[in-house]
């Protein structure tokens, strides 16, 4: 059987997983698609992405249109590409993109379709208390990730689970899941699955406003906010015209006052119980375990309570 040739399009850290199994399992990469250098930091410099750095590094051809224009549609065309494969690229494809590739556009979505069809489908699912989620492999169509679907490989989701470590997971585990599932297909032993589009749910793009800790709301469902939205946008409160992130929480049994500081190092009162915060990290600072943070920020102290504001 000829080298399918394939474009693929992602753009973050964990989309890198399945692009390095394609080329190193044979496929031939014949373009890279990922979103354009973006400004960041204080000193406002340009980076490129995790997906366009390793590309260049293994000197693949890559292509960073900031839109999917007619002309970048003409350069798409020229690389014939016998099929397209998208993980989290951060733009949506127009339907005369997906007609390009012989075999269309197959999509690594990041939960079991038709559950959780969206931008934000690993934090819903954890901040929901889902039990279970996992990888799809669908063939797109027009309508966002509602096409008929190929594979389907369940993860389990532990009370320890946060973000990062299951789009780490469902990153790992997708690479078989698409080089099995893409055999198959090109040979024509695949019978695509409709959806059963009844049964879907909408994981919607976060909002910064819903990552600004409600102490009105119950410790068990700050917590599964905290790991959901973990490491990125992360959860944030603001005390004494400061913000800080709450990176990692213990749920404890003891009540007060909602947002009043009850005991150090650091635990927060919230309509029903109470948080201990385990790691935090203050504004343009890093990452710290609490007890060392305590250690020099002594602004906070017993019965101060947390801003709302």
């Amino acid at each position: 059987m000829k080298k399918q040739r394939v474009v693929y399009f992602g753009s973050p850290e964990f989309s890198l997983p399945p692009l390095k199994t394609l080329y190193l399992g044979g496929y031939e990469i014949v373009g890279i698609y990922t979103q354009e250098p973006k400004k960041k930091h204080r000193g406002q410099k340009k980076y490129n992405t995790p997906v366009q750095e390793w590309a260049e590094s293994q000197l693949l051809p890559v292509f960073t249109p900031k839109i999917l224009d007619d002309k970048s549609l003409k350069e798409f065309q020229s690389l014939k590409p016998d099929v397209g494969i998208l993980f989290a690229y951060g733009k949506i494809v127009p339907l005369s993109w997906l007609n390009t590739p012989l075999h269309g556009f197959i999509n690594i979505h990041a939960s079991l379709l038709p559950r959780w069809r969206g931008a934000a489908p690993v934090q819903r699912a954890i901040e929901n208390n889902d039990k279970t989620t996992g990888v799809t492999i669908m063939k797109m169509n027009d309508r966002v990730d509602e096409g008929p679907i190929l594979a389907q490989h369940s993860i389990e989701i532990k009370k320890t689970t946060n973000g990062k470590k299951l789009i780490d997971q469902i990153s790992n585990d997708s690479c078989s899941l698409l080089y099995n599932t893409l055999k198959k297909y090109f040979l024509g032993q695949i019978q695509l699955k409709e959806q059963d589009h009844s049964q879907s749910t909408y994981a919607k793009k976060i909002d910064k406003a819903e990552t600004q800790v409600d102490w009105g709301l119950s410790a068990d469902i700050i917590e599964k906010k905290v790991r959901a939205f973990y490491p990125s946008p992360a959860m944030w409160f603001r005390f004494k015209g400061q913000r800080f992130k709450i990176l990692k929480v213990r749920i404890a049994n003891k009540q007060d006052v909602k947002g009043k500081i009850i005991n150090l190092p650091l635990t927060i009162a919230c309509s029903k119980n109470s948080l201990d915060i385990l790691e935090i990290q203050a504004e343009g600072k890093k990452p710290l375990d609490i007890n060392e943070f305590i250690l020099g920020n002594n602004q906070f102290q017993i019965n101060d309570l947390i801003d709302d504001e």
